[in-house]
């Protein structure tokens, strides 16, 4: 007999509320503000203003990165080398990187959405207090899961059909390199949330921003975006919006693991410590 076709629920950016989970998939999260030239930021003044600033992060180094920008014409690809003032905590788990087009916070130790943007916040604030960017170009908010070894071996059971394309197909003497799956989603005119999920074969990874490991992995990496911006940078306002953006991710989060996921991680310590306090 035949099994019934069960559709999947449309997906909405209606809010979800928030549950903390433990010992989850999530591997990073991410933040980037892009602005027009601010030279200011990166001199050896600033570094020390900014240390000052934010104390949460005394590890303090410098470097250079290639900053990369399309051009208008196919192909083309503007690469220029930057200097770059980094800023992370002794455990290594919170790092903010500064350039003079740039600040990112990312972060391998996710708390909250509260905690996250807090931070970002602290960031902004911080910025704006040494030199101002003239204009905002792009903001930014990424979250990456990654399921591997007895993770995946379970996503039929935490991951709803569309996103894990091919994966768990494969008949007798086939299997699956890798499947990925790569989507834009609008939600405004100037606003998208793309979407890429997918497996990938050992060392495997859509781009450098998270390491590889040495096994077959699926990756979830949801990133929330300007398409054009041109605003100032006030970090109230890019507060609110960096806010907003974790609240569409959460949606689109929920919306693509099962139930079963959600109950098999969910940190009901926090939870019973929040009924406690009120």
């Amino acid at each position: 007999m035949k099994e019934p076709h069960i559709a999947t629920p449309l997906f909405t950016l209606a809010p979800v509320e928030e549950i903390s989970l433990a010992n989850g998939p999530l591997a990073k999260v991410l933040t980037q503000v892009r602005f027009s030239r601010t030279p200011t930021l990166i001199t050896d003044e600033a570094e020390i203003r900014l240390a000052e600033l934010l104390p949460r992060y005394p590890v303090r180094r410098a470097g250079q990165t290639i900053d990369v920008t399309l051009g208008a014409a196919p192909g083309e690809v503007d690469q220029k080398i930057q200097p770059v003032r980094i800023f992370a905590d002794t455990a290594q788990d919170w790092q903010i990187t500064v350039t003079e087009t740039a600040v990112a916070l990312e972060t391998t130790a996710y708390v909250s959405r509260e905690d996250f943007c807090t931070r970002a916040r602290e960031l902004f604030d911080a910025v704006v207090q040494v030199s101002i960017p003239p204009l905002v170009d792009r903001v930014g908010l990424r979250y990456v899961d990654r399921f591997a070894e007895s993770l995946l071996d379970r996503l039929h059971d935490y991951v709803i059909p569309p996103l894990r394309v091919l994966h768990g197909t494969m008949g007798e003497g086939l299997s699956l390199e890798h499947s990925v799956s790569d989507s834009q989603i609008v939600i405004s005119d100037d606003e998208r949330l793309k979407v890429r999920s997918g497996l990938l074969p050992p060392g495997g990874v859509f781009d450098p921003v998270l390491s590889p490991v040495p096994s077959p992995s699926w990756l979830l990496d949801l990133d929330v975006f300007t398409l054009r911006a041109g605003f100032s940078f006030e970090p109230e306002a890019l507060d609110q919006r960096l806010r907003r953006y974790a609240d569409h991710v959460h949606s689109f989060f929920r919306w693509a693991v099962a139930e079963a996921f959600i109950n098999e991680f969910r940190d009901t310590s926090n939870e019973i410590a929040r009924e406690s306090r009120g």
